[in-house]
Order: structure tokens, then sequence, then C-alpha cells
């Protein structure tokens, strides 16, 4: 089953699988929070920007090992 998914991060519309729906929140979640704290420039020395990268590359990691990659709506 797919379902539409609005990334507030990215501010597009997607189709993904609804299995995938909590990953890419959560996904997108770890961004905002990235950006809010300095984006690119955040430092990343900081542990909670470490532990937010980390739980980023996690998601994006396990949407590409399970395959639910998006489809531009």
């Amino acid at each position: 089953m797919k379902v539409v998914y609005t990334s507030p991060f990215f501010n597009t519309s997607s189709v993904i699988p609804a299995v995938a729906l909590k990953t890419y929140q959560k996904r997108d979640a770890a961004l905002i929070k990235i950006r809010e704290l300095g984006g690119i420039s955040a430092s990343y020395k900081d542990p909670q920007v470490i532990k937010l990268r980390a739980r980023m590359l996690a998601a994006k990691r396990k949407i590409e090992r399970e395959g639910w990659h998006c489809v531009a709506v």
C-alpha cells in the first residue's frame, strides 16, 4: 500500500510505501532540527548534532536497504 507524503523539510509531495512513513518522518524531523541548529554550518562537535545526524543517516540507510524509494507527485 502506498501513501502520499509531504516532506516538511523538502516541501515536496511523494508517493512512498505505507510501512516507510515513520522512517521518512524520523529522517525529516532530524533534518529540521539540524537546520535549526545551524544547518550545514552546525558544529559537528556538538553531541546533539552528532545524534541527529546519526538518526538521519540511519533512516537514509534503512530507506535504501528496504527499497522504500519515493516517486514525486
